[in-house]
């Protein structure tokens, strides 16, 4: 087997395994206000910081899956696998530290079940995730580094970033569409 399908295959055992771990926590965490302070007012996450209404993204292909420059906090610079399946950001616990993303000691650790079996991780909430020009503040992410990926990936982008928009994927013109929900 080539070193794009193991890839494309570990990455892929990692997804399944954040969405059904992800639907395991979500049973006990509210997706927008577990990890956030309270506030008397709307919660940041929420809201979405855009230059435009539509936000185009180019994206990289690289063994089977789109990857993302993303800025975390921003000041930090990563690379992030496009996963509209995954139901949280995964961030390796490199690029949290680096980040400044601590984990949340009241949720953490979580188990995460994977195809290849359980995995404890811990949970965030990175004070603002933005890619191209468009971000949210506030997003929760899983603090995990998964196994396997080429250097250079630090996770994926999930449903955590990506629940507050419409997203289209132009594979012709290699390009992630982003548009605020209304």
């Amino acid at each position: 087997m080539g070193t794009a399908n193991r890839l494309f295959i570990s990455i892929m055992v990692i997804a399944i395994g954040t969405v059904v771990g992800g639907q395991a926590i979500l049973s006990r965490l509210s997706l927008d206000q577990t990890l956030l302070p309270t506030r008397s007012h709307t919660p940041k996450s929420v809201q979405v910081a855009a230059g435009s209404e539509d936000s185009v993204i180019a994206l990289e292909h690289l063994g089977g899956v789109w990857v993302a420059r993303v800025e975390l906090n921003d000041f930090h610079e990563a690379r992030l696998i496009v996963d509209t399946g995954a139901t949280f950001t995964t961030i390796s616990e490199d690029l949290a530290f680096d980040a400044g993303i601590r984990s949340d000691t009241a949720h953490s650790p979580v188990n995460l079940l994977t195809v290849g079996g359980k995995v404890q991780a811990k949970l965030g909430v990175a004070r603002r995730i933005r890619v191209g020009n468009i971000g949210r503040d506030d997003v929760q992410v899983v603090i995990y580094t998964i196994p396997n990926l080429p250097d250079g990936i630090d996770g994926l982008l999930g449903l955590s970033f990506f629940d507050r928009f419409l997203v289209r994927l132009d594979h012709s013109n290699k390009q992630l569409h982003l548009s605020p929900r209304t």
